[in-house]
């Protein structure tokens, strides 16, 4: 996924796929798009690249990164908001028990269940070789930790309302449903602070790579 081809890729993202427990419970693989990108800047802050990163990707804040990256803020949204919406629309692709206003309605959801990052940047260190370690305190949301009780829940209701399975809508209001009890139980856990690594790639740019998106990612959002 690329915003520019000239840019050299500069705003790439990352599907995050949630455990095989849930996976189980909900019949559907849950996925967070991630957001990694090089700057261009040769005065590079990681500090603020890291902030503005994560504020681009969960909490759909564009500006600081717009500006760090040198790219105008309508690109930027609309990168972000496309590609997370089409890794929805990919979850359903062989799914026929699923309308497009069904996939919207479950979108607006996850949309929401990203918006629950709960994180701040302390600080970073710069190293010999001129990468950088960078601080983030974050605070675990279980919002997928109450799924399975949620999900519980929504189907005894179905079920008590005399509906089926294999009824229309059913699967689809399970699915968003189960989500929107987690988001209203949702509660944060114990605050802890993860380091990433800010290196520079093949083209010699600043950036963070997927793994250490997904170690932030897990923090935030942990299954288990």
């Amino acid at each position: 996924m690329i915003l520019k081809e000239n840019e050299n890729k500069c705003i790439k993202r990352k599907k995050m796929q949630s455990e095989k427990k849930i996976v189980c419970i909900i019949s559907i693989v849950l996925f967070s798009t991630l957001l990694a990108a090089c700057s261009k800047q040769p005065d590079f802050n990681a500090k603020s690249y890291v902030q503005s990163s994560l504020d681009a990707e969960y909490h759909r804040e564009y500006a600081d990164y717009a500006n760090l990256m040198e790219i105008s803020e309508e690109d930027v949204k609309k990168q972000v908001e496309e590609d997370f919406n089409e890794s929805i629309r990919q979850q359903f692709a062989s799914s026929d028990n699923i309308t497009e206003e069904e996939v919207a309605a479950y979108t607006e959801k996850m949309a929401e269940v990203k918006k629950l990052a709960k994180y701040k940047v302390q600080d970073e260190k710069k190293d010999e070789d001129g990468n950088y370690t960078v601080s983030v305190k974050v605070e675990p949301s279980d919002v997928f930790q109450t799924l399975q009780q949620s999900s519980a829940e929504v189907s005894k209701e179905k079920i008590a309302q005399g509906m089926k399975e294999t009824d229309p809508g059913v699967f689809a209001s399970v699915l968003t449903e189960s989500v929107q009890k987690s988001l209203e139980k949702n509660k944060y856990g114990k605050a802890v602070t993860v380091k990433v690594s800010v290196e520079k790639d093949n083209s010699g740019k600043y950036a963070l790579s997927d793994t250490e998106m997904s170690k932030l990612e897990a923090a935030m959002f942990p299954t288990e």
